[in-house]
């Protein structure tokens, strides 16, 4: 999920240049049909799921639609996070609701809905993206900071439950990545970890042998950010 834009799109896009085939999940109507023609005409088997992640009603029907056009489901990558900054005495409960709605809750609810899939495969993968956030505290991170230890715990707590069915669960933490959700943020946007970079570490995970799984991944940039 998250498929939209930045991180998500790049990495729909690398998967389907190495041959695989992508189904995109997102927000937005047109945004996904973009990333999906591109995908396309890298040879690549590719559907799209617009909706709301937040909407069990989309979420419950997700995984028969995904078998109905795709056939099945290798693999999972939730992308999908809003990042919403407020002191503790300034906060909006309306937006923090909306924040753990997409960065925790739609995350459990969509890998959970997926599992029956994933699980006819002797070898699949759930890869969730967390944040260096998920380790550390800064003033306003408030609940953006809260929801990333919670996908944290859940994501060992799924990999110790179906270790023995071949399921692999890794954790990617990365630093400043330069997307939309960063614009904000001071520094050189060159120096910042690109999307691709994601992209090519989700790519590497997808196809790490079955015997072994990395379950944690921290990416930070190479150079210091101002």
């Amino acid at each position: 999920m998250g498929a939209s834009r930045g991180i998500g799109a790049a990495t729909a896009r690398a998967l389907a240049a190495e041959g695989m085939a992508v189904a995109l999940a997102g927000r937005d109507v047109v945004l996904p049909e973009d990333v999906a023609r591109d995908c396309r005409e890298a040879g690549a088997r590719t559907a799209v799921f617009p909706g709301d992640v937040t909407d069990n009603v989309y979420l419950a029907g997700l995984a028969d639609a995904v078998r109905e056009r795709m056939g099945t489901l290798h693999a999972l990558f939730n992308n999908a996070g809003v990042l919403e900054t407020a002191r503790f005495d300034a906060a909006d409960l309306s937006r923090w609701e909306h924040t753990l709605d997409i960065n925790f809750r739609a995350l459990v609810h969509l890998t959970l809905v997926m599992l029956p899939l994933l699980l006819e495969h002797p070898e699949s993968a759930v890869i969730n993206l967390i944040s260096i956030a998920g380790r550390s505290s800064f003033s306003g991170g408030g609940i953006y900071c809260a929801t990333k230890p919670a996908v944290h715990a859940f994501s060992g707590c799924l990999f110790e439950d179906l270790r023995d069915k071949g399921l692999k669960v890794c954790a990617i933490y990365p630093g400043y990545i330069a997307t939309e959700m960063t614009s904000a943020v001071p520094g050189d946007r060159e120096k910042m970890i690109q999307a691709e970079d994601i992209a090519r570490t989700v790519s590497f995970l997808f196809r790490f042998p079955a015997n072994a799984c990395p379950t944690e991944v921290v990416i930070r940039p190479q150079f210091p950010l101002p």
